[in-house]
């Protein structure tokens, strides 16, 4: 018997953060998930990731990055000052 396999229609998944510091312009970062619900390593990597980003982007301590809250399995963010890592 022969089996025709579907595309799935199912959108990917993206773990998004935004990262602040005092009066510097936030910014949104985000990352394609690599299951529906991401590992902690995952997860930390990421915010890892855009901490340090933001950090050398904006030329201060890592220690001065503010996060902001966390959020998995969202789709593409739009807006202003939106990157991808």
């Amino acid at each position: 018997m022969f089996y025709l396999s579907q595309e799935s229609n199912v959108m990917p998944f993206y773990m998004v953060q935004s990262m602040s510091s005092g009066a510097l312009p936030p910014k949104t970062y985000y990352r394609k998930q690599t299951s529906d619900h991401p590992s902690h390593t995952e997860t930390g990597n990421f915010t890892q990731a855009a901490k340090q980003n933001y950090a050398n982007f904006n030329h201060i301590n890592i220690a001065a990055v503010v996060e902001g809250n966390f959020r998995s399995g969202q789709g593409v963010p739009t807006g202003r000052n939106i990157f991808q890592i």
